[in-house]
């Protein structure tokens, strides 16, 4: 009988992360799937890829100076929205609470919160436990006490819990509440929207006006999963729209928040 032995990934050895630049994430950003607006961004981290040197000269045990390090990933810090229930119902209220004023409040979340509003891993380089280590090397190398995250498949791809964060399961949004019931009143069941070509299929087969009224739904949605701030977001190709139907809609959000250790102390 054979013994699964599964020896680790040698191009991890390659693998690091430094302090980049938004010109790093903005290279990335066409392979995320939400906009290339990340709010108001104040740190961003990227992951290469270099070949450790082996005798080069210049190179020793350090990195190649054959070639120029790959960008592998990245990963964007930006301030914290002023107003996010999921805040509200993980943090008690904490920043709602006490007579804050909204000067006040503002200021406490600048001081106290950043969120990680983009990380992506470039297609190639996905399945290796990449995201994970992205999140959990840069969460210390942020200047605030807490690190506040959101994501879609959070339940799916569990990366951020696995990262040291702690998981705090949302309710469905109002407006993907909409969208469903609005799909399921034309007759478009859930298991409809398994994926991109089953959905166009079934709203291709609904008469004119109903067929009107779910893309019209379905753009209003996009338009707020999106966060739609230019042209690219407010108006996404058809095909886009039912990419993010079929891969989001049904997906159960997740908000995350850390803490940093007190000194001499594990984060909880």
């Amino acid at each position: 009988m054979k013994r699964d032995v599964r020896r680790p990934c040698s191009l991890l050895a390659g693998i690091r992360i430094e302090r980049g630049s938004r010109q790093d994430w903005l290279a990335l950003a066409p392979l995320h799937y939400r906009s290339h607006h990340a709010g108001a961004v104040t740190d961003v981290f990227r992951m290469v890829y270099a070949a450790p040197g082996r005798g080069i000269p210049g190179g020793g045990r350090g990195w190649s100076s054959l070639a120029a390090p790959v960008l592998v990933g990245a990963i964007v810090y930006s301030r914290s929205p002023l107003s996010l229930g999921a805040r509200d119902r993980a943090t008690g209220g904490r920043y709602r609470t006490g007579g804050l004023g909204r000067v006040a409040m503002a200021r406490a979340i600048n001081a106290e919160l950043r969120i990680v509003s983009r990380i992506v891993i470039a297609p190639n380089w996905r399945g290796l436990g990449l995201a994970c280590r992205l999140v959990a090397e840069t969460l210390p190398q942020a200047t605030t006490p807490y690190v506040e995250a959101m994501a879609a498949m959070g339940q799916v791809h569990p990366f951020f819990e696995r990262a040291g964060m702690t998981a705090y399961p949302q309710p469905p949004s109002p407006q993907g509440v909409r969208l469903a019931a609005a799909l399921e009143a034309l007759g478009l069941a859930r298991t409809d929207r398994r994926s991109a070509d089953l959905l166009a299929g079934r709203l291709d087969a609904l008469g004119e006006p109903a067929r009107r009224l779910a893309e019209r739904e379905i753009a209003r949605w996009a338009r707020s999963y999106l966060g739609a701030k230019n042209h690219r977001t407010n108006r996404p190709p058809r095909r886009r729209m039912l990419e993010l139907v079929a891969g989001h809609l049904d997906s159960a959000p997740v908000y995350y928040l850390w803490r940093r250790p007190e000194p001499g102390k594990e984060n909880p």
